[in-house]
């Protein structure tokens, strides 16, 4: 059973980063354990911000939290106005790789 979320009530008007890093950690914080049957609403969203930045942000956050659903994330089934808009994201969806982390200690120097 596919569970519908509303991105708008968590959405604003902010820079398109601000607002895919969002929505991520609504869905992780509420529906990280259904993820594959997740579909997210974003007709209501305005077009120009529903852009690239907004997409790679959405899944960086993703990865950081939890980079064993990176895969999952990136089939997130999203309710879209124009057919347009769905080629894109596929896209980004598929293009999207994280940056390399640095390591969370420093090897020791050599003297």
């Amino acid at each position: 059973m596919t569970t519908r979320v509303s991105a708008r009530p968590f959405v604003g008007q902010d820079f398109p980063t601000v607002e895919g890093a969002r929505l991520a950690d609504v869905l992780l914080a509420d529906h990280a354990h259904h993820w594959a049957d997740l579909s997210v609403d974003l007709r209501e969203l305005s077009a120009s911000l529903l852009i690239s930045a907004f997409f790679n942000s959405f899944l960086l956050r993703v990865y950081e939290a939890n980079p064993k659903l990176l895969d999952v994330a990136r089939k997130t089934k999203w309710e879209l106005l124009f057919y347009f808009q769905r080629e894109n994201i596929e896209r980004w969806m598929a293009e999207f790789s994280p940056a390399p982390q640095p390591p969370k200690h420093a090897p020791p120097r050599a003297s």
